[in-house]
């Protein structure tokens, strides 16, 4: 008998996990509830990918490893490519050091990312996406799923991948069958922001990109301007706790970028012509599901992405968190197979590794804000504070903005930090930023 996997939403997260699959089974099947457009536009089942997004750097070598020749197929489609520390980056008091690090950041639209994710998943022969095609619920026989009910048919499947969001409702079919509902660690820091898309033009910046980070207590909002496609900037603006960026005008939109401790984003708003309204988000809290802690678990079944782990999305985790997430599945599978016992349980240990470092990170950041509700990860405030000399350090040296860029985009784990050289390094060139002088707290964001 042919082997089947059917993978529920064709979000990023969907979209790289069958790509995974392809690789281990004769047939995936992806079931996207929308109508996926053909051109690089937002869609309803992914409000979020009208603002700024971040691929991360371990997420763009995943993503190339699986699509040889993809990130050449982006530039050729619009995107923005050069090295990440060519950028603004105004964070705890003072900016970033200028240099080369050697790490490739792509820029480029949510949709436009997905698109070109897409293509490439179509091209393969044993992978069909099928659009505006909703998932009314699981098949369970006893202890197992064994595929999917849509469009009143029953359909098989030896494998079904939830990645269908952090509001799925394939997690309350399993509950309605007897299955066990995985505890939450739900961390509240009210985001909202508002995006706008602008003109690009020669001049605006004098940057690849420009990124305002908050520096808490004392500010809550933060900004990013970053090129995309087609010529243009997407600008986000957002807060934390009720000081977000909610107006529609043109006059609050920029009224909020002055408003930033640095006015390389106001300055761009203030010369570039508008190409869309401004767009509205919020996203009150970040979401865990702990999987890996239940005892029982339904054969043939996992969930991965946002429904795993939903992070603030200041930080870009999410897309490059789904690829890890992809991969440990693959791992899984080579070991495992798709429907035995033991693999849900063993992917579920596996992706919680890849989850923790982006998820302390994250959440130990937004513990900076003293309105942030939650579960503190143990050391949180330990690690923030020497976080803290580091972000400073990077004020002035390369070597630490380096090794901190490395960190933020899932290259190294955050121990790296820690090393006697880094730690004697970071205490000697911290005291050289120009923030010392001014009064900004001892814990600052990552």
């Amino acid at each position: 008998m042919r082997s089947r996997a059917v993978v529920v939403g064709a979000s990023m997260a969907g979209l790289l996990t069958a790509r995974v699959l392809s690789d281990h089974v004769d047939e995936v099947d992806v079931f996207e509830r929308d109508a996926l457009p053909t051109d690089a536009i937002p869609r309803r089942g992914v409000p979020q990918g009208r603002h700024a997004h971040a691929l991360l750097a371990a997420g763009k070598d995943l993503i190339e490893t699986r699509f040889p020749g993809i990130v050449d197929e982006m530039v050729a489609d619009g995107a923005v490519i050069g090295d990440g520390g060519d950028g603004i980056w105004w964070q705890a008091g003072a900016l970033k050091v200028r240099a080369d690090i050697g790490i490739t950041a792509v820029c480029m639209s949510r949709p436009a990312i997905e698109n070109a994710v897409r293509r490439r998943l179509e091209s393969i022969s044993n992978v069909c996406v099928h659009t505006a095609a909703k998932v009314d619920g699981l098949a369970v026989e006893d202890d197992a799923v064994v595929g999917i009910r849509a469009a009143g048919e029953q359909i098989h499947a030896d494998l079904v991948v939830d990645t269908s969001g952090r509001n799925s409702r394939l997690l309350a079919d399993l509950a309605n069958h007897g299955f066990p509902a995985a505890d939450e660690s739900v961390v509240r820091a009210g985001i909202g922001y508002a995006t706008r898309i602008l003109t690009r033009r020669p001049g605006d910046l004098d940057a690849m990109y420009a990124i305002i980070a908050a520096t808490p207590p004392f500010e809550n909002r933060a900004g990013a301007l970053l090129p995309i496609e087609d010529e243009r900037w997407i600008v986000t603006l957002g807060g934390y706790h009720g000081d977000i960026a909610t107006n529609d005008d043109d006059d609050g939109f920029l009224a909020f970028a002055r408003s930033l401790p640095h006015p390389s984003i106001a300055r761009v708003i203030e010369r570039a012509e508008p190409l869309s309204p401004v767009m509205t988000h919020r996203f009150q809290a970040s979401q865990r599901r702990h999987f890996d802690q239940l005892d029982r678990l339904p054969r043939g079944f996992v969930a991965l992405g946002d429904v795993v782990c939903s992070f603030n999305p200041i930080y870009g985790e999410g897309m490059s968190s789904a690829a890890l997430q992809a991969e440990a599945l693959g791992r899984v599978m080579t070991r495992h197979g798709p429907g035995t016992p033991r693999m849900a349980k063993a992917f579920y240990k596996k992706a919680a590794r890849v989850v923790d470092v982006p998820w302390k990170i994250a959440v130990g950041s937004d513990f900076l804000h003293p309105l942030t509700t939650g579960p503190k990860p143990l050391g949180t405030d330990m690690v923030n504070r020497y976080v803290g000399l580091v972000q400073r350090a990077s004020h002035v040296s390369p070597a630490v903005l380096t090794r901190l860029q490395e960190v933020q985009n899932l290259l190294a784990p955050p121990r790296a930090l820690m090393s006697p050289a880094m730690v004697a390094r970071v205490l000697a060139t911290q005291r050289r930023s120009p923030a010392v002088l001014r009064p900004v707290p001892e814990t600052v964001a990552v």
